[in-house]
């Protein structure tokens, strides 16, 4: 089987237990691996716990973009961030265990290659060479040739295989060298970096209270799968039932905000979606011209439930590009039937297709 292996590791655990009072130490570790565990969603599945470290895998998925591969690893930090902030803001006790919180990081390992599976002792493991290869990257040169403490690096088997060479381009080049194996070449970001870029933005999106429409859809795919279909310009194409998808204004071939979605109709229009603001595999705010000079803000959100996943999607009323007034009420009375048939039955379709993607995840 083909795929990519992914590792966890928290940094600075050794020194971290040693230097404080078990007791407190293990539960922390513990919080901080539970809330790693629990943002683990397809395409990613848990293979094993490694001490201090998260082993996971998944297939390489035909139906799941390169970006949202990458985010969904990179979500892994956010979580283990996040935990450990909340840490931080709530302790009041002075042991050494949380006086010390902040000296653990984290490290991501990625790197795709083959792998087999196989049942031992009523568990699930892997095996195979790229397996070994991933476990040896976690003894690496990065943080004295980088700098960098909190990382992630991608080997250059996955870049390849995800099709993500514009989103590395502006990473640090590495090469690590091991017996047996020979040198891998990788690219390395700073985590820390990006979760503080994430935490900088100002959140520009439509709440339920403000909401002119809301409309809700459920899917059975999990949380990334469904966010793929949303951003994804080529499934975006199918449940819009347009002519054809480009983006446009991609930094570093990520889409972010600023980036923008050309649907084109068939018959010379072109409908453009601008991003204003989104948090991957969370919610996306766009604005969209709809002709004689009016314009749509919404955002989609999405939502873990149960299984699966909730697609919640708040219109803003429409209003007037040039002075950002709302139109009249008895005008959105007028357009408000249409508007939410029409969306409806797209995110419909986005449900349906992200549920086919699913299963064939899941059959894998």
């Amino acid at each position: 089987m083909k795929g990519h292996l992914v590792l966890a590791d928290i940094s600075g655990y050794t020194r971290f237990l040693t230097e404080s009072e078990l007791e407190h130490a293990n539960g922390i570790i513990s919080d901080l691996l539970n809330a790693v565990i629990a943002s683990i969603q397809a395409p990613l599945t848990l293979s094993s716990i490694e001490g201090d470290a998260v082993f996971l895998y998944g297939s390489m998925p035909e139906d799941v973009q390169g970006q949202t591969v990458i985010e969904s690893v990179e979500s892994l930090y956010g979580a283990f961030a996040g935990a450990l902030e909340t840490m931080v803001l709530n302790t009041t006790c002075q042991c050494n265990a949380c006086v010390n919180i902040n000296t653990l990081g984290m490290k991501i390992v990625m790197h795709c290659g083959e792998y087999v599976t196989s049942q031992i002792g009523g568990r699930e493991t892997l095996s195979g060479p790229d397996v070994i290869v991933a476990h040896r990257l976690l003894k690496n040169h990065i943080i004295e040739s980088t700098g960098i403490a909190d990382y992630m690096l991608v080997t250059q088997p996955c870049v390849d295989e995800l099709g993500i060479e514009n989103m590395v381009a502006a990473w640090t080049e590495h090469t690590e060298e091991y017996e047996h194996v020979g040198e891998i070449q990788g690219y390395v970001s700073s985590l820390s970096e990006l979760w503080e870029f994430l935490r900088r933005q100002n959140e520009n999106k439509v709440l339920q209270g403000d909401a002119w429409i809301s409309m809700s859809t459920f899917s059975e795919a999990s949380p990334a799968v469904v966010w793929d279909h949303q951003t994804d310009p080529l499934k975006r194409k199918e449940w819009m039932e347009v002519a054809g998808v480009t983006t446009h204004a991609v930094s570093h071939g990520r889409i972010g905000p600023g980036s923008e979605y050309h649907c084109a109709h068939g018959d010379g229009e072109t409908q453009v979606f601008t991003v204003l603001d989104m948090k991957p595999v969370d919610y996306i705010t766009f604005m969209v011209p709809l002709g004689d000079g009016i314009a749509m803000r919404y955002t989609d959100y999405v939502i873990p439930s149960g299984s699966g996943t909730r697609l919640v999607s708040y219109i803003a009323p429409l209003f007037s590009i040039e002075t950002g007034e709302v139109l009249a009420e008895e005008t959105l009375e007028r357009m408000k039937d249409s508007m939410t048939g029409r969306n409806s039955a797209g995110y419909a379709r986005l449900a349906e297709m992200a549920n086919e993607a699913a299963s064939r995840l899941t059959s894998v």
